[in-house]
């Protein structure tokens, strides 16, 4: 077999489909499509390596199910899924039945709403990467900052969400303009733009949001990937920031921090989701505790996906 039949998608669709779903030996699949068993075995490999195949261990516990309606009920929320974290789960693992979840809640609401909006970071590639393959022609998927760059294109808003749409057979919008300008009169300028002002009014009438939540300043993805420099960083904690949400800084009170970096950012803002009718957020650790529960005391988030152990915190 050549390269290219291990990496042909009805190939490797087919060979799932009898060894998953159909409960066939490789021997049997083998036959079936005329090759070797070891090459059965790659294909059903590279079909797991490619997401045409997930694999989660569903442990829904007690404890799981009473955090999620305390939560729940606790704060109003249209919906609360809590991932277990029993017998030492990586965070990897964990991470991703998150983005699992999220993806099976935006599939049980997306008859109801006609556009998505997309964050950035770490558990919005999660959610876009669990996300299954189904036609919604009708939707429209737009991201809610502006873009990160040349690098980390795998957390970068205008990827993300080009890749959901691909996968919900719908149009998308690019955010022509960088998170992060070169300084606050930059930021301005553009956001007045007839280009970027057109936008952040798209990203800010979206349906539907789904969003990450930052960790504090010190450890959060900002600086993890060296978006801020230390005397930024420093800046913000003293003004009182303790998270970070789409394209904003926050503090205590969910109010927005205003400091040199924070003014240079372009998205929509802590007080844009406000409006926003229903805000899916996904967290995993208990590093963004206070972040997220001052998003639902603010009445910010909606809906919740989270693990267990942050959802003990807060519940």
């Amino acid at each position: 077999m050549t390269h290219n039949d291990f990496t042909d998608r009805d190939l490797l669709l087919k060979a799932a489909i009898l060894y998953y779903e159909q409960n066939m030996t490789q021997e049997q699949i083998a036959k079936i499509i005329g090759i070797s068993r070891p090459a059965v075995s790659k294909i059903l490999q590279n079909a797991r390596d490619q997401h045409l195949v997930e694999f989660f261990v569903k442990d829904f516990s007690k404890r799981t199910v009473e955090l999620e309606i305390e939560i729940q009920k606790k704060y109003n929320l249209k919906t609360v899924k809590v991932v277990s974290n029993r017998f030492n789960r990586t965070t990897e693992a964990i991470e991703m039945q998150v983005g699992f979840l999220s993806a099976q809640y935006l599939q049980s609401i997306v008859k109801d709403v006609s556009s998505i909006g997309i964050g950035w970071g770490n558990a919005v590639s999660k959610f876009v990467d669990e996300t299954d393959y189904f036609l919604a022609r009708k939707l429209t998927v737009t991201p809610l900052v502006g873009g990160l760059g040349l690098l980390n294109l795998d957390i970068h808003a205008n990827n993300l969400a080009s890749k959901l749409a691909t996968k919900l057979g719908c149009q998308y919008s690019t955010f022509y303009a960088p998170v992060i300008a070169a300084s606050a009169k930059e930021a301005k300028e553009l956001k007045e733009s007839e280009l970027v002002s057109s936008c952040i009014e798209a990203a800010k009438n979206v349906d539907v949001a789904f969003i990450g939540v930052g960790n504090d300043v010190e450890s959060s993805t900002w600086r993890k990937l060296e978006y801020i420099s230390e005397s930024e960083t420093k800046e913000l904690t003293k003004a009182g920031a303790i998270g970070d949400v789409v394209a904003d800084f926050f503090d205590r009170d969910g109010q927005r921090v205003h400091t040199g970096f924070s003014n240079r950012l372009i998205g929509v803002t802590i007080d844009d989701l406000k409006k926003i009718p229903n805000v899916v957020a996904m967290a995993v650790g208990t590093k963004k505790t206070q972040s997220v529960k001052v998003l639902l005391e603010n009445k910010i988030i909606n809906a919740l996906m989270i693990d267990q152990d942050l959802a003990e915190q807060i519940g």
